[in-house]
């Protein structure tokens, strides 16, 4: 009889050997290095040598990781709008009406920003920059997960009416920018950021019963 029984080496996965640990951790000084150089320096004004000035590498190194500053700015924008769009749908999953999910999924949102005062200095500092670099295939994932969050939410109620795709992209479009305000102005309380988004939406919008001409 064959044995088919498989032995725990084959299915445990091995764990990073030292050189992928080095790699990763070079990687993770490079991109703490950039957030620090764009937030003191600008985006703008920032150079590849005052980025690699911040680590411990040699200056050569950089360019293992990344072939200029931009892509880490591109790598910085879509790891938040990532963690963002996850931390929302957790939020939003215990959500019984879609103003729950709405005020839900944003408080969740700035809350993270303060839990985060590197990303936040770096908003205040480049927030122009920030929107310009954001990942549109992320963000569309983004706004289709609120959309279906809405539509589930929606059905068989007298809100289903709602054009529920247009309302997600308003709802995450008008979220980052008083994000973008809310780092600029460096307020510490996501209350004050999600009252503005209340009176805008759940009061407005959800509250006016707007519907699909």
């Amino acid at each position: 009889m064959t044995d088919t029984t498989t032995s725990p080496s084959s299915t445990t996965p091995r764990p990073p050997g030292k050189r992928e640990r080095t790699k990763a951790a070079n990687r993770e000084e490079i991109l703490a290095a950039a957030i620090e150089a764009f937030t003191e320096l600008g985006f703008g004004a920032t150079t590849v040598r005052d980025i690699v000035r911040r680590t411990s590498l040699a200056s050569g190194t950089f360019y293992n990781y990344f072939p200029d500053k931009d892509a880490i700015l591109a790598e910085i924008s879509s790891a938040h709008v990532r963690e963002a769009g996850e931390r929302m749908q957790v939020a939003r999953s215990t959500a019984s009406t879609p103003a729950e999910a709405i005020e839900r999924g944003a408080a969740a949102y700035f809350q993270m920003l303060v839990e985060q005062p590197e990303m936040l200095a770096l908003f205040r500092r480049n927030s122009g920059t920030m929107r310009a670099y954001a990942d549109d295939d992320l963000l569309h994932l983004v706004v289709d997960a609120l959309r279906q969050d809405l539509d589930r939410l929606t059905a068989g109620t007298p809100s289903a009416g709602l054009d529920t795709e247009l309302l997600a992209a308003g709802l995450i479009g008008a979220g980052m920018e008083i994000a973008m305000r809310f780092a600029e102005r460096g307020i510490e309380d996501p209350q004050e950021a999600l009252t503005v988004l209340r009176a805008l939406v759940l009061d407005g919008v959800l509250g006016g019963g707007a519907r699909r001409a």
